[in-house]
């Protein structure tokens, strides 16, 4: 059972101040074209937002699904709220960084070495059956970005001291 005398009212404005993401209403029609939603565990977007607007904490600081996220932003297009999901995932990583200074999500390790956590190249047809464009652009297509990443990550003292997750 929530306890919702524990919870912070204000979580939503420290992690997304504008505050589209109480115009969600668990609709789920962002995880469509998701390649996260199939993660495991699943990157249900809906979920993370009502953890956030529900005020709790302690589960958004331990929720890694954020981390999932390849930034493709099909949730974006498929949001009938505007409430840009991507953005959500974004504001949570930032919010837990601020918030756990030691915190290295697993999927960091994947991020280094691929560029996105999940295998967005099986959704292509999923997304032309919808009438999307069949393929976005991932940092994988862009190996000059990708490294300029990788540099950026190992300057991190904590990543630094991880260095074993990040072997090539």
């Amino acid at each position: 059972m929530i306890d919702l005398n524990a919870s912070s009212k204000d979580l939503w404005q420290q992690v997304n101040p504008d505050g589209q993401l109480r115009y969600c209403f668990s609709c789920s029609t962002c995880i469509v074209g998701c390649p996260a939603s199939n993660a495991d565990p699943p990157l249900l977007i809906r979920s993370v937002v009502r953890t956030i607007v529900l005020g709790l904490e302690d589960d958004l600081l331990n929720d890694d699904t954020p981390w999932s996220c390849v930034t493709c932003s099909r949730c974006e297009e498929m949001c009938p709220m505007g409430v840009d999901p991507f953005d959500v995932c974004i504001a949570v990583r930032r919010w837990q960084c601020r918030n756990d200074e030691t915190r290295i999500p697993m999927a960091t390790a994947e991020v280094f070495k691929r560029g996105y956590t999940q295998p967005v190249e099986k959704v292509d047809k999923l997304r032309a059956s919808v009438g999307l464009t069949e393929k976005l652009p991932t940092i994988g297509e862009q190996p000059e970005l990708h490294q300029r990443f990788k540099e950026m990550l190992m300057e991190i003292e904590i990543i630094k001291n991880a260095a074993y997750m990040f072997e090539e």
